[in-house]
């Protein structure tokens, strides 16, 4: 990893910890073990990856730095969210997250399941909340946006569409690719586009920034299933071999590990190519396809 990148990422971390410790603050209003049990697989863990992307991106137009923060806060605790509840004995049945006992596993699995429910409609709070620049038309149009990514339509949607292909449905390519952009692409795609939704920007550079979006989060994808077959558990922070044991179809059904790498590649160039419409690339968009394309976990 690039050392300014790896820098880079671990400034945005260390802000969004911040955030996160804040907004997850027990008060006299909660229960004090599903407290414990969010903060566990929220805090102390994580790329952040979401968040960076969210900040990063909205850095080609004026918004406010603290609404982006905020903003990229929720899309971190969706993310967990989805991750608690994938971890579950009903759905991945992965014992290990981030390095640590899953949820389910340090707790117990109806914990877990409450623990996934409050950190999504927490999510929702945030982005309903009071904002410093945001024009009340865009707040609206994110949180439309937010929802269609990550519901039915969007990340749960390719989740059960997953489910469906380890019961013996069989996917062609194109479903499965359209899957990993419901499940995995989208809420990548979301952050990607936050700054010019909360901005007003013209459709051309919005656009361009859900192209970056779609293509980085395919790419994030299909090196999972790489790194599921080949990867180090112990960098990784959890088991490899889950989609085997689980049945899953995945992109190595249909390429080889160097072949997949080959098309791993061609989606990061698909996702800097989008943003030549703005008059410069900054490096650290360029610095993170660069790690989605290398990364080991």
């Amino acid at each position: 990893m690039d050392k300014g990148f790896k820098n880079s990422l671990q400034l945005v971390s260390d802000k969004i910890e911040n955030s996160l410790d804040q907004i997850l603050m027990f008060s006299s209003e909660s229960d004090k073990i599903l407290n414990e049990a969010m903060r566990y697989s929220v805090l102390g863990g994580g790329k952040r990856l979401r968040p960076y992307l969210a900040i990063e991106c909205s850095s080609f137009f004026d918004v406010d730095y603290d609404d982006v923060i905020k903003i990229s806060s929720a899309i971190e605790l969706l993310h967990v969210y989805s991750l608690v509840h994938d971890d579950l004995p009903a759905i991945d049945n992965d014992d290990f997250r981030r390095g640590k006992l899953s949820n389910h596993k340090h707790f117990d699995e109806a914990t877990a399941i409450l623990v996934g429910d409050g950190l999504q409609a927490m999510a929702f709070e945030i982005l309903s909340g009071d904002f410093n620049k945001i024009e009340s038309h865009s707040q609206i149009e994110l949180i439309n946006l937010f929802s269609n990514m990550v519901g039915h339509k969007g990340m749960v949607g390719g989740q059960a569409k997953d489910i469906r292909s380890n019961q013996g449905k069989q996917l062609t390519l194109s479903n499965l690719l359209m899957m990993y952009k419901m499940k995995t692409a989208n809420l990548i795609s979301f952050s990607c586009q936050v700054g010019s939704i909360i901005s007003n920007s013209n459709n051309l550079h919005r656009n361009a920034l859900k192209d970056f979006g779609d293509n980085l989060g395919l790419a994030f994808q299909i090196t999972d299933d790489i790194l599921d077959v080949i990867g180090d558990s112990s960098i990784i922070g959890k088991k490899t071999g889950s989609d085997y044991k689980n049945k899953k179809v995945t992109f190595l059904d249909y390429y080889d590990i160097n072949q997949s790498k080959l098309e791993v590649n061609k989606y990061c160039d698909y996702s800097i190519s989008s943003l030549n419409v703005f008059d410069q690339i900054p490096s650290s968009l360029i610095n993170v396809v660069n790690f989605v394309k290398e990364r080991e976990f």
